[in-house]
């Protein structure tokens, strides 16, 4: 999945206790997502399948990414100087054996989430910020200047990470490889503001969004994934 998930028509959700996340519905597993998250997919391609359903106990958001792409997105509207903690649970049934990281050709991943940022024009190399502000013009003029993608991957190890294929403003991060046992849940916590300074040099203006997703659109394969316990919290760092 090549490009970047837009903000366009996004609300910003009420927030409620520590959890700047709401749950994925206030209903019974098996319905309809609640606001503010909604459906995030990118144009011309197959969008992927999308349900909540219960899987071993768990409140769960279940992706088929069939030849198809798209995610799930809880918009934000925070300030990115804060130490915040994404937390989310996730489990994959298969691999993606085509798949090939930060290729263009290979660019497919079982499962990953996207936070989405927001930087200063200003703060970006010249090239960059002369080929956000075409695609803004001509294509999305919500796209964020900047984004984490967390991948399992089917190749490479952990702590792998790489510019997106299509464009620099991805910071690509390997969280699961090959020898991540299939069918069972694992847990991932990552300190945005850190990784966002690893990534582009400084801490971003804003967090904009969480996008929980899985895509098979390059190589054609199936990818099916759940995610669970999303959750954001302002943590207590230097």
């Amino acid at each position: 999945m090549g490009s970047v998930v837009s903000l366009a028509h996004a609300q910003t959700p009420q927030v409620e206790g520590k959890n700047h996340l709401q749950p994925w519905s206030a209903g019974p597993p098996g319905g309809e997502w609640s606001a503010p998250w909604r459906e995030a997919n990118l144009p011309k391609l197959k969008p992927s399948e999308r349900s909540l359903v219960e899987q071993d106990g768990r409140a769960a958001l279940h992706i088929r990414a069939q030849a198809a792409a798209g995610g799930l997105l809880h918009p934000l509207d925070l300030p990115g100087d804060q130490p915040w903690q994404l937390s989310w649970q996730w489990r994959t049934e298969q691999h993606l054996d085509k798949a090939r990281f930060a290729t263009r050709e290979g660019d497919d991943y079982a499962a990953r989430v996207y936070v989405l940022l927001d930087y200063p024009l200003s703060s970006l190399p010249f090239l960059t910020r002369q080929k956000l502000r075409l695609a803004r013009t001509f294509y999305d003029p919500d796209l964020p200047a900047a984004t984490l993608s967390y991948v399992w991957d089917n190749r490479v190890a952990p702590g792998t990470h790489a510019r997106s294929a299509y464009t620099e403003q991805v910071e690509m991060v390997v969280l699961r490889g090959p020898e991540a046992p299939l069918g069972q849940w694992l847990t991932e916590n990552r300190d945005l503001r850190a990784d966002a300074i690893a990534a582009f040099g400084s801490a971003p203006r804003r967090i904009l969004g969480v996008v929980f997703a899985a895509d098979s659109d390059n190589t054609g394969e199936t990818a099916e994934s759940y995610f669970a316990a999303p959750r954001l919290w302002p943590g207590t760092g230097n």
